[in-house]
């Protein structure tokens, strides 16, 4: 299972989005578009700024603080929202309030119940990337078995093939992106 679809499908566990909703004040329905519209734009982003040595760097930094172990539905009920909003402030940049405008209008949340879903999930985000991330779990071994059979193994090379292939396929985009993310943080951890 890819990183994408592993993130949204602890992310959307009924305990999960009851935890979300009891933060948040939305529905289920609604915080389920959020996380299934938010998780591949996050993971594209984070790889964007991993590719370069000082964004990998911040990202390897964050990835160090962020290593809860707990199931996601918990890290998410006890998700310090303050720090998740920090947390998105560093993968999306200046375009922070631009995402989530763009989350809460996909999802007919408000403001400031997209902000308090994404705020909830970013640490959880973190943690579980972090765990993918180590050298010894199952897909890290997968991952470095394909990326040594593939013929383009070099990161721009393999980035721009899964990136470019079909501008509106995000699904495969996410899943590239989840690939690429792994393969660089494999590298540094």
């Amino acid at each position: 299972m890819d990183l994408v679809s592993m993130l949204l499908k602890n992310m959307t566990t009924e305990s999960s989005l009851g935890a979300l909703a009891g933060k948040s004040g939305a529905s289920a329905d609604s915080i389920e578009k959020a996380i299934t519209s938010a998780i591949p734009s996050l993971i594209g982003s984070m790889t964007k700024n991993a590719s370069s040595a000082d964004g990998a760097k911040s990202l390897a930094g964050a990835l160090a603080q962020h290593k809860d172990t707990n199931d996601i539905s918990s890290q998410i009920k006890n998700a310090d929202e303050l720090d998740g909003g920090k947390i998105l402030g560093k993968i999306m940049g200046g375009g922070k309030d631009d995402f989530i405008s763009q989350i809460a209008k996909s999802s007919g949340m408000n403001i400031g119940q997209t902000n308090s879903v994404l705020s909830s999930i970013a640490p959880a985000l973190l943690s579980s990337i972090s765990a993918a991330a180590k050298p010894d779990t199952a897909e890290s071994i997968a991952k470095e078995k394909a990326a040594k059979e593939s013929k383009d193994d070099s990161f721009l090379g393999g980035f721009f093939k899964n990136f470019m292939k079909d501008p509106d396929d995000k699904e495969e985009k996410a899943a590239a992106g989840g690939a690429d993310l792994l393969n660089i943080l494999s590298k540094l951890m």
